[in-house]
């Protein structure tokens, strides 16, 4: 019986004992530690950022949000009257696309264009909508392309990708739609939907200004809503490490309310960690300002 008991303990300890390396391992994957509740996070891109920001004494985070004007509204609503600028990409040629930015526009939102961008893997057409950029497609109808779905926005500040992991791996595309932001004044943002793409080369060979994606609010597929607090908290953590970040979550399917309402819940607490939630713009404008000041 006291033999019994004794193995019973045992297999306890080694079962509590296996739990904890599991739960460590788990945080570790994810860049993040804990440490008395509080995130200590090491950015996979920071390194790759060809600009960072300077200005230490005030932490900026973009959070953009993809998917807006598709027909699935989920979280919308919810992220109407957020208390911050939020930056909304809105799909071109779609069901809500004017009706997301008048109502966001009116709201103080930022607007840029969600351009639908040929994935490197085959996938339904109707997956990118009516128009979407190829990775088979001259200069010229990238800029006939992108100058068609513009005529939809008004003062849009500029784009990022929707899917697009096949023309992002394209540096002589990526180059024509630096070449097109550059001409029209508008920003591009790196959702780096894919890692192993010609982005950051294509950029620098336009001397373009370098903006990439930092955080997946539902990366990995995890799109519940303590999945989309610790990713805003880890944003915000690197914002502190290189002066700002951009984070991406989505409206819709891949997002919807529990993206929506753990931005709300967030935003005091990372409020409370220095961070000021501004347009995209604004970290755009701040690096053209640091490269200016450099050369």
């Amino acid at each position: 019986m006291k033999n019994l008991k004794r193995n019973f303990i045992l297999t306890l300890i080694i079962f509590a004992s296996f739990m904890i390396f599991s739960q460590n391992m788990v945080i570790k994957n994810n860049f993040i530690n804990t440490n008395q509740n509080q995130l200590i996070v090491t950015s996979a891109f920071s390194k790759n950022d060809n600009l960072t920001a300077t200005n230490k004494s005030k932490y900026k985070m973009a959070i953009v949000i993809d998917d807006f004007g598709s027909y699935d509204q989920s979280g919308v609503q919810t992220l109407l009257n957020c208390p911050c600028t939020l930056t909304c990409a809105v799909l071109p040629n779609v069901d809500y696309t004017e009706q997301n930015i008048k109502d966001f526009s009116d709201k103080g939102h930022e607007i840029i264009l969600h351009m639908p961008m040929q994935s490197h893997v085959n996938l339904p057409l109707d997956w990118y909508g009516p128009v979407f950029i190829s990775s088979y497609d001259t200069p010229e109808k990238v800029y006939n392309k992108l100058n068609s779905c513009l005529k939809q926005f008004d003062n849009i500040k500029g784009f990022n990708i929707h899917i697009g992991s096949g023309v992002s791996r394209n540096k002589d595309l990526m180059k024509v739609i630096y070449n097109f932001a550059k001409e029209n004044n508008l920003y591009f943002l790196d959702s780096r939907t894919i890692m192993t793409n010609a982005t950051e080369n294509a950029c620098k060979e336009t001397d373009s200004i370098y903006l990439g994606r930092d955080v997946f609010l539902e990366a990995d597929k995890n799109r519940s809503y303590q999945g989309v607090c610790y990713r805003l908290y880890e944003g915000a953590e690197i914002a502190k490490q290189k002066g700002y970040s951009i984070v991406i979550g989505h409206v819709g399917a891949e997002g919807g309310e529990n993206t929506a309402k753990a931005i709300l819940d967030t935003l005091p607490k990372i409020k409370e960690m220095g961070i000021e939630i501004v347009p995209l713009s604004e970290i755009y404008n701040d690096l053209v300002k640091i490269k200016t000041n450099a050369s």
